[in-house]
C-alpha cells in the first residue's frame, strides 16, 4: 500500500487518446459550445457549436449545428453547417445541409444532402500548376501565338481565331 517501488503509469497524450474509449454524448444531452477531442467522439444528443475530433460519429438521434473538422466523419443524424474531413460517410438516415470539404465521400441511398461538395487533395497529390497563355496579334491581322497550359511549344493561330 505504501510501497516506494511505484510503477510509472502515466502515458503520453497521443497514446492515451488512441487507447481511450470514444467520448459519448447521450441523446438527452444538449451542448451550446465547442467540442474538441484528440480521440474519437460519438454524438447522440444535440450540439450547437464547432466540433474537432479524430473520428466523429453522429448517430440517428443527433442534431449538430456548426462546423465539423475530423479525419473521419460518419453521419446518421442531422448536420447543418460545414464539414471538413478526409473521409465523410452519410448513412441512409442522414440529413445534411452543409458544405463538405473532403478527400473521400460516401453517400448511401436514402441520405439527404444539400450543399456544396469540394474535394481537397491529399498531401501527396498537391502539385503546383503552371497556367500560361500568351496571345499577341498584329493590327494588320497577320497571326497570333498561343501557348498551351502545359507549357508546350507555341502554336500559330490565325488572327480570326485569336480574337
Amino acid at each position: 500500500m505504501f510501497n516506494s517501488n511505484k510503477k510509472d503509469t502515466s502515458t503520453s497524450g497521443a497514446t492515451a487518446a488512441k487507447n481511450a474509449a470514444p467520448s459519448l454524448l447521450s441523446s438527452d444531452l444538449v451542448i451550446n459550445g465547442n467540442l474538441e477531442s484528440a480521440g474519437d467522439m460519438q454524438i447522440d444528443g444535440s450540439v450547437e457549436g464547432d466540433i474537432k475530433s479524430q473520428k466523429l460519429t453522429i448517430s440517428a438521434s443527433a442534431v449538430v449545428r456548426g462546423s465539423i473538422e475530423a479525419e473521419s466523419v460518419v453521419i446518421a443524424g442531422s448536420v447543418t453547417g460545414q464539414i471538413k474531413a478526409r473521409h465523410v460517410t452519410l448513412n441512409k438516415s442522414a440529413k445534411v445541409i452543409a458544405d463538405v470539404i473532403q478527400e473521400r465521400l460516401t453517400i448511401e441511398p436514402g441520405a439527404f444532402f444539400e450543399g456544396n461538395c469540394r474535394h481537397f487533395p491529399g498531401e501527396e497529390e498537391v502539385q503546383p500548376r503552371r497556367i500560361e497563355q500568351v496571345v499577341s496579334a498584329r493590327t494588320n491581322g497577320a497571326s497570333a501565338t498561343e501557348s498551351s497550359p502545359s507549357g508546350a511549344a507555341a502554336t500559330p493561330v490565325a488572327a480570326s481565331d485569336a480574337a
